[in-house]
């Protein structure tokens, strides 16, 4: 269930062990899984900015566009595009501030975390379903290292719009598994979100 992949966020003005707790329960979480769930993820404030960054983006004929090289979609049901990394400034920052900790652990590294992409989606009603894809191609990321894939619903949502799925053990990187590999276990981390909370999915295909 979705309740049993929700990871504690450390409370403001947490300390140093409070912090390490947090991040220690949501690597746990996600070692088992490949997935965690953040509830509340961004602040209000945050959320509304970065809504309103992502409209602005969308309707934009010059922002770069990735939905029919992405998503296949039938045309005007889905949009993929990216956004600028100063549009998400205020969430960007907030994101490190609150999960840095979590996110260094999983990747592993020891430096700064890199951004490889800032982007957007909107879906309408009749967009299809999703088949099961890797967030990042084995191109991009190598079998010796990680990425984190952070999803963040800008809106409310309800399962009855699509829930984000993921099979268990598959964040582990597999370059021999196909794009399209059919999962017999899956975990739906999505089926409903509130506006600003979060889905952090690790790895490689999901």
């Amino acid at each position: 269930s979705v309740a049993a992949l929700i990871a504690p966020l450390p409370p403001p003005g947490a300390s140093e062990a409070e912090v390490a707790a947090a991040a220690d329960a949501a690597l746990s979480l996600w070692r088992r899984n490949g997935v965690v769930v953040f509830e509340k993820l961004l602040t209000p404030h945050a959320t509304e900015a970065l809504l309103s960054a992502v409209r602005a983006a969308e309707a934009d004929d010059g922002a770069t566009d990735y939905t029919l090289v992405t998503r296949n979609a039938k045309r005007g049901t889905r949009s993929h595009k990216a956004l600028p990394v100063s549009a998400a400034r205020e969430a960007l920052g907030e994101v490190a501030q609150r999960i840095g900790p979590f996110l260094s652990a999983a990747l592993g590294g020891s430096g700064a975390l890199a951004l490889m992409e800032s982007g957007f989606m909107v879906t309408r009603p009749g967009a299809e379903a999703q088949a099961f894809h890797r967030d990042v191609a084995p191109g991009v990321v190598s079998a010796s290292s990680l990425a984190a894939s952070l999803q963040v619903a800008l809106v409310d949502t309800c399962a009855e719009q699509g829930v984000l799925e993921v099979s268990p053990g598959s964040h582990r990187f597999d370059p021999a598994a196909p794009e399209t590999t059919s999962f017999d276990r899956r975990v739906a981390a999505g089926g409903s979100a509130t506006a600003g909370g979060a889905a952090a999915a690790v790895g490689g295909p999901r």
